[in-house]
């Protein structure tokens, strides 16, 4: 039988962090005063991205903190700003025998003593294994297969009785194992046991096996393709203008919401699709009015379907409206219509005559529970509603991105996390953030193909993808294509570990699969860089879709590895 197995070992270095905080650099004539006017904890958290910042105190030359319980507390870095000159008397502190701890100031024969006080929060991530490595009888050593699916390592000894464990790395860094059936460290295949780990009371376990690495993941070298776009000379009709801003696709259905040559909310079956023949059925648009537009972009959500209008200046005269259709058949049921009115986090804020509608972000799970997104064309402002039962919606609330998201943004549910999400749009890079997009790490612009949007991170055969499409904006495009791109994201006990390990290398990283569907000819240059992305897991096949206008679309069919 085919394990189930997650993510491939973490790598510990050349980590890209958000927000992080770096030194002032020494200087020469310093000033030889010692004050300390920021410290930051650079390395909070359990994975080490977290910064955190002091509270200061001069008068008592006294600093004080809240940390995770997960943060590595026996090397803190902190990230500074000093007098001119000075600098800290170590790289890192250990704060494992004492939770204040003594911090100098250093500037040339002069020094100052700050009392450094973290409080650390009760703990509450569970344990992992990042790594293990191990020696064969015959003395190769070679690091062991962690998977997180199964919580099992697999050593890859399966011709030898007995495996010695050289070392064992967690997360968090402090926490306590215990081989259950080894003596000396070494453990026998008749009965291997087990990794027992304990992280300040939290638990858990992991199988050790002395079995092979199975193979796992999609075969991308032997996808179908399904191409209805301008780079195979077969554009899809709604698709030839810029009238058709938004696509997206489940792994059964895909949903075209288009104004070319008239109002045409679609969906088309993948059997179609596969078939060469893709026509689809047009749903319901009974009761669809106002707005700019009437319709602008839409989404699925576990068979239910969802599309809003655009509205230039949202208010009395031209309210934000989200409609829903329960099936293909239904008739459409107004969910929304938005007049301005969100809470802040100081009380209510008038977010009237702002642009609303280019795009939507439906992040729900199989209940219909989560939260549906819209951000402003200009990228400064997002409206997020709480959403129950798929139709539900209720609590406005206002948030800031993490940058500025101009034109067609998109924020997605990381696959099988209930608080990650990508977040990004053709002039930002992609951001891991929180449901209140609080950033936790990022891709730039320099490590991915530039304009890519619509990013999702999905996993599929216990490995993890990240997929994107890039969008054509006017002449600053150049002849930079419309294309899918898919990444492998395994490498990472958790997904911003991952995604830095993506970038961690010296070069962008090379992706798995890209594919164009937009010319790169001047022709196909556009003021609407909206790109889209879906996917889907039918009858163990990844399905991936992509789209853009001016492009078309295109469907992608992947088997398992064998």
């Amino acid at each position: 039988m085919k394990h189930k197995l997650l993510y491939g070992l973490l790598m510990l270095v050349g980590l890209f962090t958000l927000n992080s905080c770096s030194d002032d650099p020494i200087v020469e004539n310093p000033s030889g005063e010692t004050f300390i006017y920021r410290l930051s904890i650079a390395n909070g958290g359990l994975t080490g991205t977290d910064v955190i910042i002091g509270t200061i105190d001069e008068e008592t030359k006294t600093i004080t903190f809240d940390a995770p319980a997960e943060t590595d507390i026996e090397a803190i870095k902190f990230a500074t700003k000093l007098s001119l000159g000075a600098h800290l008397d170590k790289d890192t502190y250990d704060f494992s025998q004492s939770n204040t701890v003594p911090v100098t100031v250093v500037n040339g024969d002069n020094t100052s003593t700050y009392q450094v006080t973290i409080n650390f929060a009760d703990p509450k991530d569970t344990p992992m294994i990042t790594a293990v490595r191990v020696k064969l009888p015959e003395g190769t050593e070679k690091n062991a297969y962690v998977s997180e699916i199964d919580k099992s390592i697999y050593m890859g000894a399966e011709e030898f009785e007995s495996v010695e464990i050289l070392s064992i790395s967690c997360l968090p860094k402090r926490t306590v194992t215990t081989l259950t059936m080894a003596s000396n460290n070494v453990v026998q295949k008749s009965d291997p046991g087990s990794i027992l780990l304990d992280f300040m009371g939290i638990t858990n376990e992991y199988r050790l096996l002395f079995a092979a690495i199975p193979v796992f993941g999609a075969d991308f070298n032997s996808g179908t393709a399904y191409t209805f776009c301008n780079s195979t000379g077969n554009l899809f009709g709604d698709f030839v203008g810029e009238n058709t801003r938004s696509a997206d696709f489940d792994g059964n259905n895909l949903l075209i919401v288009s104004r070319e040559g008239g109002l045409n909310v679609r969906v088309i079956p993948f059997n179609e699709i596969k078939g060469g023949n893709p026509g689809g059925t047009s749903l319901s648009l009974d009761g669809v009015e106002m707005g700019t537009f009437l319709v602008s972009s839409g989404r699925i959500s576990h068979g239910h379907y969802y599309v809003s209008n655009l509205s230039t200046s949202v208010g009395e005269d031209q309210p934000l409206k989200l409609y829903y259709w329960d099936n293909i058949n239904s008739k459409p049921q107004v969910l929304l219509e938005f007049l301005g009115a969100a809470n802040g986090p100081e009380g209510e804020v008038d977010l009237s005559k702002l642009r609303f509608g280019d795009n939507l972000n439906v992040c729900l799970d199989e209940s219909g529970n989560g939260y549906i997104y819209f951000v402003t064309q200009d990228g400064t402002a997002v409206l997020r509603y709480n959403v129950t039962g798929f139709t539900n919606l209720e609590n406005p609330t206002y948030l800031v991105p993490p940058t500025t998201l101009s034109y067609y943004a998109a924020i997605n549910q990381v696959s099988g996390k209930d608080n990650e999400y990508t977040v990004t749009s053709v002039q930002a890079g992609i951001y891991l953030t929180d449901a209140d997009l609080n950033p936790v790490t990022l891709i730039d612009q320099d490590n991915i193909p530039i304009r890519c949007t619509d990013a999702r991170i999905i996993m599929f055969d216990s490995e993890r993808y990240l997929i994107a499409t890039s969008g054509r904006w006017g002449a600053w495009s150049k002849d930079d294509p419309q294309a899918l791109y898919i990444y492998d994201l395994s490498d990472g006990a958790t997904t911003a570990l991952a995604m830095m390990n993506l970038v961690s290398g010296d070069e962008p990283p090379q992706p798995l699969f890209n594919f164009v569907i937009g010319g790169d000819n001047p022709a196909s240059y556009g003021s609407a860089p909206s790109a889209s992305t879906g996917w889907g897991v039918v009858n163990g096949m990844l399905r991936v879709m992509t789209a853009a206008p001016k492009a078309g679309f295109a469907i992608f069919e992947f088997p398992e590895r064998e």
